[in-house]
């Protein structure tokens, strides 16, 4: 046996840890953010392996997202569109745009990435999709007649029986504009200040107030095809409705027809109105050529009783005065003479009847 003594156990190297006292961090834990809890990892940092489950912002394609059921242009290639009206309105995207945003805004006219599209007085909203998932908000804004400018324009138009019967027809002439000219107003734009635009996207918000960027011009696209569809629109955008318009005109026409003729009394104009029947939607004859010569069994409900009418030479009265201001004889006057010829003789029952015979002198019935 040996005589020495026992080794005794040697202290350690580290005081131990009170019960209380978290552990010491571990470096292979990741560090918790700033006011975390400890051993939580951070979301924040490309260096975290949990960055991945971050938010991204989105991010932009390479071309516009598709649009289903956009509103496109029927213009495939060339000009937007092929009618004065069109061409005139979208003359001033061609002038003040730039190349680059005027073409990229006529192909997203041509592919259809507009989502909405509403036109009002003086305004024009869209929405465009972009390379981005939200569209994108335009605001065209057109400054409107005021009531005072508005008559004026109808008493210079009201002098111009071209105009007017062109009007009256549904036609809209490209010397329209001559009319607006000596009162110091433009129906269509011609400078870029004459209208204001707006859009949300990032050329928008680094040029507010003059903003041509791709979705102005796709909403501008848009709008030309519209025109050159119904020129009576930019009537509407000025302020003043297509209805309301032709309807003014008449009873200038009919007013300055009176006067001419009856002095300074002014003879009220006969407009007949039916409801059910004036307002009714009517229909092409290539839509109802099978039914033509069907009767409508509404008809029997049509008051067909022969009377003189409660206003003499109403369609005379609406149409106002001839044009013709220099004719060998009165052309109105002429037409209403054979209205009071055929309406006496169609009340009296002397009209032709069917077998070609007059009702008046037909032989009675053997009795």
């Amino acid at each position: 046996m040996s005589n020495q003594p026992p080794a005794k156990p040697q202290p350690p190297s580290q005081p131990p840890s009170p019960p209380n006292t978290p552990a010491a961090a571990n470096p292979s834990t990741p560090a918790a953010p700033s006011g975390g809890a400890p051993g939580v990892p951070s979301l924040l940092g490309t260096n975290n392996p949990y960055h991945r489950f971050a938010p991204r912002p989105p991010q932009p394609t390479l071309h516009p997202r598709k649009v289903r059921g956009g509103i496109r242009i029927d213009s495939k290639s060339g000009p937007v569109s092929s009618v004065w009206s069109g061409q005139r309105w979208f003359r001033l995207s061609e002038e003040f745009a730039p190349n680059d945003q005027l073409a990229e805004g006529i192909n997203y006219a041509r592919l259809g990435q507009s989502r909405w599209f509403n036109v009002t007085n003086g305004h024009i909203q869209a929405r465009v999709q972009g390379r981005l998932p939200g569209p994108y908000v335009v605001d065209i804004k057109l400054q409107t007649f005021t009531f005072e400018q508005w008559e004026r324009v109808l008493d210079a138009l009201a002098s111009e029986t071209k105009l007017v019967a062109m009007l009256l027809a549904g036609e809209v002439p490209s010397s329209i504009e001559d009319v607006f000219a000596p009162q110091n107003l433009r129906l269509f734009p011609q400078e870029a200040g004459d209208i204001t635009r707006s859009c949300t996207c990032a050329i928008a918000r680094e040029t507010p107030g003059n903003v041509w960027c791709k979705h102005v011009c796709c909403a501008m696209a848009i709008l030309a095809e519209k025109l050159g569809q119904d020129p009576f629109m930019i009537f509407s955008l000025r302020g003043l409705a297509r209805e309301d318009l032709l309807e003014r005109l008449r009873q200038r026409r009919v007013v300055a027809g009176a006067t001419r003729t009856s002095g300074d009394r002014p003879i009220p104009a006969y407009v007949p109105r039916l409801p059910g029947i004036s307002d009714a939607a009517t229909t092409t004859l290539e839509q109802s050529i099978d039914q033509f010569w069907t009767l409508n069994p509404d008809a029997a409900r049509v008051d067909l009783s022969i009377a003189p009418p409660a206003v003499s030479h109403p369609l005379l009265r609406r149409l106002g005065v001839s044009p013709f201001q220099n004719a060998k004889f009165p052309l109105v006057g002429l037409l209403a003479t054979c209205y009071d010829v055929v309406s006496e003789r169609a009340i009296n029952g002397s009209v032709l009847s069917p077998g070609g015979q007059s009702a008046a002198t037909e032989p009675p019935a053997d009795e």
